[in-house]
């Protein structure tokens, strides 16, 4: 069976979620996130376009298609889901995940939405440290073992725990995704021994 890097899908233009300023980085708010079910914060929508001197943010979002995706960017988290994507997640989970969810408040285009992020509440053991690629500050190139991961269809790397900035799925629950016609996702077939 196949497994895939389920990330948001890079465009030259896209409404993407951003926390206040004075937001702490992800790995101080993780411990902070623990006995809570909501983020502490709001996001704003803006619109972001790749240019030739980097990305540009503008709060201009007339001109984008679609605004609302089912993996929304943001600039914090890495993973917002609409609640189309948390119930397909859901519907596919295998119940050794271990997973719940945080929800997340976005304004924009003058209305607020929920968001979902998945959050581990145990570290799962699917490496295959004999076939990742490692430096002295951990796995650079991951590659899962197919009898560690058979248990899940969604799972995270070991050193990226709790709040999970790279997900990995199964081909089942890719499909079930793409079937559903999710919009702002991308999969990248990874690495399985």
């Amino acid at each position: 069976m196949n497994y895939y890097l389920f990330s948001g899908k890079h465009t030259p233009k896209v409404a993407s979620a951003f926390a206040p300023e004075d937001t702490k980085p992800i790995y101080e708010l993780i411990p902070e996130l623990d006995n809570l079910n909501e983020l502490p914060f709001e996001y704003e929508l803006v619109k972001l376009t790749a240019g030739k001197n980097g990305l540009n943010k503008s709060n201009d979002l007339s001109n984008l298609e679609v605004i609302w995706l089912d993996y929304q960017p943001d600039n914090k988290i890495g993973s917002l889901f609409s609640k189309k994507l948390k119930t397909i997640i859901g519907e596919h989970l295998t119940g050794n995940e271990g997973i719940d969810w945080l929800t997340a408040k976005i304004n924009g285009n003058g209305e607020q939405r929920i968001y979902y992020i998945p959050r581990f509440e145990k570290n799962l053991d699917v490496f295959d440290m004999e076939k990742c690629l490692c430096d002295n500050f951990g796995v650079i190139i991951p590659c899962f073992s197919s009898e560690k991961i058979k248990a899940y269809n969604i799972f995270f790397r070991p050193d990226d725990y709790k709040i999970a900035g790279a997900l990995y799925i199964s081909e089942a629950l890719k499909k079930a995704i793409q079937k559903a016609k999710c919009t702002g996702v991308s999969f990248e077939k990874t690495r399985v021994s």
